[in-house]
C-alpha cells in the first residue's frame, strides 16, 4: 500500500492486486452533510456530473461508462460522495480520462437540470417504500434534532422544489476540487505507473479554499418513537446507540463484540429472539463508524403484537452485559476475532468495495488505512476492554417502531 499527494493536494492510494481487473474510486467531502439549508443538494449534483461535459454528451458518457467498466456507480452519503468503478488493467487509462472528465469539466444546463429533478423527485417517491429504510428515516427525524442526518440524504420534496441550477453549481464549486478528493486505486500496474496516469489526468484539477465545517455532534434524544404506516404486515424496529465518543481502538473492541451478540444465527440477539422467544425472523446489526452518523444499530421485524415484548428483551439483553464477561473466555474471544477477519477479508475480495473504504475512510478520517487497521492486533484486546466498551455504547438508546395501527 503507497499513498501520493499531487501538487494541487489530490491525494492518491494505491494497492498492488495480482488481478487483471483494476478498480477506482474517487471520494471527496462533498456529501449530504455539506448541503446547509439545501437539503438534497449533495445528491443533485452528483447527479449532474454524469450530464454532460465540455467534450462529451451524457449519452456519450453513458456508452463510455458502460464500454470500459464492467461495473461503475456513484453514491451520496452523509460524510462523503463517491465515485467508483472495476475495469480490466489494460482499460485504466481510459477509466481515468472519463472520470476525469466528468468530474473536472462538466457542464450544468437548464435542460439537464430540469431532466434530473424530474428523476430524483421520482426517486424520493420511491425511497419509503423500502421499510428499513423508511424506519431509520423516521428515527433519525425524531431523534437528531440539530444534525443533518435528521433528514434523508436525498432531502425532502418542500427541499427539492427550492434548489435551483444555481445551487448546485455553487456546490460543486465549492467541495469538487483536488484538494477535498482521494483517489484509490486498486491494479496490477506498478505504482508509478498508476502515478503518472493520476497526474496526466487530474493535474489540471483546481485546489480551492474549503467552507469552514459547522455541525455539532449532538446524541440523538433517548426514547421509543411510534409512527404507522399503513398496509404493512409486520412491525419493524430499529434501536440505535451513539458511538461517536468511542476512539479506535473502542470501535474495533465493538466490531468484536458484535461478532458475539449481533452477528449470524449464534449471536445473542439471534438466539434470543429469534431461537428462545420465536419473535423474529432475523435480526441485523451494524456498527456504522462513519463522520456525522456514528451510532450502533439493531433492526428487525416482528409481529405488531410482539412489538413490546421484543423491545424489552432487547433492553435486558444491553443492561445486562456484564453477564458476558464470566461467559466469553480467551478461545472465545479468538474465535470472534477470527470471524471478524475472515467476513472482512472475504468482502474486500471484491477490489472495488475495499477501494472505495479506503477512499471514503480518507475521505472521513484523514487515513484510510484507519480501515485496514481495524482488523489489526485484536488479539491483544482483553474480554475486560471488550466487555467496558459495550458497556459504554449501551448507556443511550433511541427505538423507533413503525407499525400498522
Amino acid at each position: 500500500m503507497k499513498d501520493y499527494i499531487l501538487d494541487n493536494g489530490l491525494k492518491l492510494i494505491y494497492k498492488k492486486s495480482n488481478s487483471e481487473l483494476s478498480s477506482i474510486a474517487i471520494s471527496l467531502d462533498a456529501g449530504a452533510a455539506r448541503d446547509g439549508e439545501n437539503l438534497g443538494v449533495a445528491h443533485v449534483t452528483e447527479h449532474m456530473v454524469y450530464k454532460g461535459t465540455e467534450t462529451r454528451s451524457e449519452k456519450k458518457i453513458n456508452e463510455e461508462l458502460s464500454n470500459i467498466f464492467g461495473f461503475q456507480n456513484a453514491m451520496t452519503n452523509y460524510p462523503y460522495v463517491v465515485f467508483y468503478g472495476t475495469l480490466l488493467s489494460e482499460d485504466l487509462q481510459k477509466g481515468l480520462e472519463l472520470f476525469s472528465d466528468i468530474l473536472l469539466a462538466p457542464v450544468f444546463t437548464e435542460e439537464g437540470f430540469k431532466e434530473e429533478m424530474e428523476v430524483i423527485k421520482q426517486e424520493l417517491k420511491e425511497w419509503d417504500e423500502e421499510l428499513e429504510q423508511y424506519t431509520e428515516d423516521k428515527l433519525y427525524l425524531n431523534c437528531m434534532e440539530g444534525r443533518r442526518i435528521k433528514y434523508p440524504i436525498i432531502g425532502t420534496e418542500k427541499s427539492l422544489n427550492n434548489i435551483t441550477i444555481d445551487d448546485a453549481i455553487d456546490f460543486f464549486n465549492d467541495y469538487y476540487c483536488a484538494n477535498n478528493a482521494t483517489i484509490t486505486i486498486i491494479s496490477q500496474l506498478e505504482f508509478e505507473e498508476v502515478r503518472d496516469l493520476v497526474e496526466e489526468y487530474f493535474i489540471d484539477w483546481r485546489s480551492e479554499r474549503l467552507p469552514e465545517k459547522d455541525e455539532i455532534i449532538i446524541n440523538p434524544k433517548n426514547g421509543v418513537f411510534i409512527d404507522k404506516k399503513a398496509e404493512i404486515n409486520t412491525a419493524k424496529v430499529q434501536v440505535i446507540f451513539p458511538i461517536n465518543k468511542l476512539n479506535q481502538w473502542e470501535i474495533k473492541a465493538l466490531k468484536v463484540f458484535n461478532q458475539y451478540f449481533g452477528e449470524g444465527v449464534n449471536s445473542v440477539l439471534f438466539d434470543t429472539l429469534r431461537t428462545k422467544y420465536g419473535l423474529v425472523y432475523d435480526v441485523l446489526t451494524r456498527v456504522a463508524n462513519e463522520e456525522h452518523i456514528k451510532v450502533y444499530k439493531i433492526t428487525y421485524s416482528t409481529a405488531h403484537e410482539n412489538v413490546d415484548k421484543s423491545i424489552e428483551i432487547v433492553k435486558e439483553l444491553v443492561q445486562n452485559v456484564d453477564c458476558f464477561r464470566e461467559k466469553l473466555q480467551k478461545k472465545d474471544i479468538e474465535a470472534l476475532i477470527k470471524s471478524f477477519r475472515l467476513k472482512r477479508l472475504f468482502a474486500d475480495e471484491q477490489s472495488v468495495r475495499l477501494a472505495m473504504k479506503l477512499a471514503t475512510y480518507d475521505t472521513m478520517f484523514g487515513d484510510g488505512l484507519l480501515y485496514i487497521d481495524e482488523t489489526e492486533n485484536l488479539n491483544k484486546m482483553p474480554v475486560d476492554f471488550i466487555i467496558n466498551t459495550a458497556n459504554k455504547v449501551f448507556e443511550n438508546m433511541s427505538i423507533q417502531v413503525i407499525t400498522n395501527f
